[in-house]
């Protein structure tokens, strides 16, 4: 049968009837749509349906652009004709056991009831208190959830959707910025939408629906065994770890949590995996075969997991900062918070509230008294209220010698450098073309000091620049950088590449359309660790190294707490008991050398 369209006239408040397409859905804002379904009964002896059914379907559910199958999500502009697309529906039926008038007429109330219950059983709700009445427990089965697997796991997009909207506008203005900039460059301009939240549409709540009434079937049928999908074969000592005990310092007590040990992971372990931050010594054992259970992080370290190691969004569940969050760990709440860990982007620790216990997991961090005392989660813990039960403890310079100057000085040390050498190159009438040494992520903060102590841009390559978009900053950060490398003389590059034998292809890369401009006729570069620190070097904290046209700068600079900030660490945290997790086989060696050093026995007696 013919459609029929109903729209309002313009202040009438009538509807006038036009004649519309053969279409099931129409094209227009509001439509009625007459469906004649055949009386013919169904399994059950009943009618499907013995009437004329009269539906208003909405835009909102039934748009041009959305010609689909309420039911199934399947196409159906493939299908010509309205009996063809009823059939389909009725098929639907027989295998979801979901009848057509009574999809159609739920109201937004119901369907906003459905959405939500269609993870209540594998996810918590927007509190944070567990929905489901089973305890998760330990399970040989896949860790499934009713979202989409382009959507964040459970309701992290709902937590986070108040942050990310306000920086929605900024990262859009940053595309377009970019793509007028680089025209060759489209995965980079589309960025800002790379990371969609979810969207509510009436196909989501049946498909999330169906996924449930079919992990319920799973569970309660005890022939059905689940078969996990194969994973690639690895010759290498990591691979033997999945049969090997997961360590202590990997576990958090009195949880099935896992903090950053995916190299052990395995469904019989625990289905909750917790990230620091994206380097590679912490998210080891990642792959994008990842279906062990769900890894809890920041938004900028979800972004890059799934950016960069290809995991589907449905494993993972970024967690809003400095806000308590309930997590369930086998029937058991847990709170756990996220607070920022000063180390590199995304970095984080995790806040653990088991009980009454609390424990600290610092991940990698450089303490700073002056930035983590105006946290109020640790500023509570130098006054002993509530006690500091257990740290975890990023032990990398647990040494004496190391004795590291702050960030702040080695950024001011390395201005003075860079200032040397442009002093150097005038005289010479010539150009300097400045190398700075990092991580995939990490000492942003350095190369950015200097880059905006000289009002220039900093070049990056398209592969760093996709992975510093996905961190989420603000436009005014993000339009510093440039991936032409004319538009710059400070160029970020590998740590493993600021030597001479490079610096020279560098430097006959940056000279090859040099045509009507000055050509660089130095290089100067940085190499940004606490690991050249010496107590050897008098005076300038800043080791240098020079070969002709060529210089190499070693900067004590880190992102790992030296051993003097450790301590004062310690000593303002006083936890009750200290867990390291660096060189685990010195951990008693470590502990002792601390304690000496704080003065233990008044301090945690």
């Amino acid at each position: 049968p013919q459609s029929v369209s109903s729209v309002e006239e313009p202040g009438t408040g009538l509807n006038k009837q036009l004649p519309g397409e053969s279409t099931y859905f129409g094209s227009l804002s509001a439509k009625n749509v007459n469906i004649s379904l055949e009386r013919k009964k169904s399994e059950s002896g009943s009618y499907l349906a013995h009437q004329v059914e009269s539906i208003r379907i909405h835009q909102d559910f039934a748009s041009p652009k959305e010609d689909i199958c309420f039911i199934c999500g399947s196409d159906l502009s493939r299908l010509g004709t309205v009996t063809g697309r009823v059939s389909h529906i009725k098929r639907c039926k027989a295998k979801y056991g979901e009848i057509l008038g009574n999809t159609l007429m739920k109201n937004d109330t119901d369907l906003d009831r459905e959405f939500v219950e269609s993870g209540a059983e594998l996810t918590e709700n927007g509190t944070g208190t567990a929905r489901s009445s089973k305890p998760v427990g330990l399970s040989t089965k896949q860790v499934r959830n009713p979202y989409d697997k382009n959507r964040w796991h459970g309701n992290a997009s709902t937590s986070l959707e108040s942050t990310r909207s306000s920086q929605s506008d900024d990262r859009q203005k940053l595309a377009e910025n970019h793509h007028n900039q680089q025209q060759k460059l489209p995965q980079q301009t589309i960025m800002n939408r790379f990371f969609q939240a979810p969207v509510r549409s009436l196909t989501d709540v049946l498909m999330g629906s169906a996924r449930r009434l079919t992990k319920e079937k799973l569970l309660s049928s005890s022939k059905e065994v689940y078969q996990p999908r194969p994973k690639e074969r690895s010759n290498n000592w990591r691979s033997n770890l999945k049969n090997s005990t997961c360590p202590s310092y990997k576990r958090i007590p009195g949880t099935d949590f896992i903090c950053d040990g995916f190299y052990y992971a395995r469904s019989t372990l625990s289905q909750n995996y917790f990230l620091t931050h994206f380097h590679s010594d912490h998210y080891g054992g990642i792959t994008k075969h990842w279906n062990e259970g769900i890894i809890y992080c920041s938004l900028p370290t979800a972004n890059l997991v799934n950016q960069q190691l290809g995991v589907d969004k449905r494993f993972l569940h970024p967690l809003p900062m400095n806000t308590p969050t309930v997590i369930d760990s086998c029937g058991k709440p847990v709170t756990v918070t996220l607070l920022d860990a000063n180390h590199c982007p995304g970095a984080i620790m995790f806040l653990f509230e088991v009980g009454k216990k609390t424990i600290l997991h610092v991940g990698d961090f450089r303490w700073d008294r002056e930035l983590m005392m105006k946290m109020p989660q640790l500023k509570a813990f130098s006054n002993a209220s509530p006690r500091l039960n257990e740290i975890f403890l990023d032990t990398t310079y647990c040494d004496k010698k190391y004795s590291l100057p702050t960030q702040a000085e080695a950024i001011q040390a390395t201005i003075m450098a860079v200032e040397q050498e442009l002093a150097i190159a005038k005289k010479e009438r010539t150009k300097t073309l400045f190398l700075f040494g990092s991580y995939t992520i990490g000492k942003e903060r350095i190369y950015l000091s200097v880059a905006e102590h000289l009002g220039m841009k900093v070049y990056v390559d398209n592969r760093r620049f996709r992975i510093l978009s996905a961190l989420e900053w603000p436009i005014d950060r993000m339009t510093i950088f440039t991936t032409n490398k004319s538009e710059s003389d400070i160029w970020v590059v590998p740590l493993g590449n600021v030597n001479f034998k490079k610096m020279r292809d560098f430097m006959e890369d940056a000279n090859k359309n040099k045509v009507f401009s000055t050509p660089y006729g130095r290089c100067a570069g940085f190499r940004p660790t606490g690991w050249t620190f010496s107590t050897k070097t008098s005076g300038d904290i800043i080791s240098s190294k020079t070969s002709g046209r060529y210089s190499v700068h070693g900067v004590p600079y880190s992102e790992h707490s030296s051993f003097p900030e450790l301590v004062d660490c310690l000593k303002c945290l006083k936890p009750k008991k200290i867990t390291t997790t660096v060189s685990p086989a010195k951990c008693e060696e470590q502990i002792s050398l601390l304690l000496r050093e704080v003065n233990a026995r008044p301090i945690f007696g």
